[in-house]
């Protein structure tokens, strides 16, 4: 019975991810903070105005949106695999399972919003990923990578970053499935005895 519940939920987990990341992207976009500077002095908040802006730079030469826009569906598996196991722990445990309906059968309105999202999502990613890099290295650091970028190999690497990105997403997957199925194997072997 067990079983049959987990397939259950697992067939409709590509739904739950979908769910999942609509309700992020409206919470997100509702609600921004304001991103604080390192320091209250105002030569370091220019200095960290500075960084950000390096950072977005370097953002931008090296492709970096283009790149998280192959990555977005694996983070909706990710939100989809995360969400199915809490509903799954909910259901083994007999808690209320409201909760987790909304995000088995969303509708096509929360598909297409979704959809829609999709941008705004990139935004969200280009801001915080600006904030992280202008917190770790100074604006010339930023600008030396940004230089590499510009240079042929840079533009070739930028260019080519988001179809290798996928190629070892994808490679990724088939070796930790061949892994999981493997490590598996024992427990359906003893259980059709």
């Amino acid at each position: 019975m067990m079983r049959r519940r987990t397939r259950l939920w697992l067939g409709r987990s590509a739904t739950l991810g979908v769910a999942l990341l609509a309700g992020a992207t409206a919470h997100g976009q509702a609600r921004r903070p304001a991103l604080p500077a390192p320091a209250a002095n105002a030569d370091a908040a220019a200095d960290y105005d500075e960084r950000r802006a390096a950072a977005g730079r370097l953002l931008v030469v090296s492709r970096f949106r283009a790149r998280q826009a192959v990555l977005i569906k694996d983070a909706i598996r990710a939100a989809e695999s995360e969400l199915t196991e809490n509903c799954l722990d909910r259901a083994a445990t007999g808690r209320d399972m409201k909760p987790c309906q909304a995000f088995v059968s969303p509708s096509a309105g929360t598909r297409a919003r979704l959809a829609a999202s999709e941008s705004a999502i990139l935004d969200d990613l280009m801001a915080a990923n600006q904030t992280i890099y202008a917190r770790r290295f100074t604006a010339a650091e930023l600008d030396e990578i940004a230089r590499f970028f510009r240079t042929t190999v840079g533009q070739r690497y930028a260019l080519t970053s988001p179809q290798l990105l996928n190629e070892v997403q994808s490679r990724k997957r088939e070796i930790v499935r061949r892994y999981l199925s493997a490590a598996t194997a024992a427990d359906t072997k003893g259980s059709q005895r």
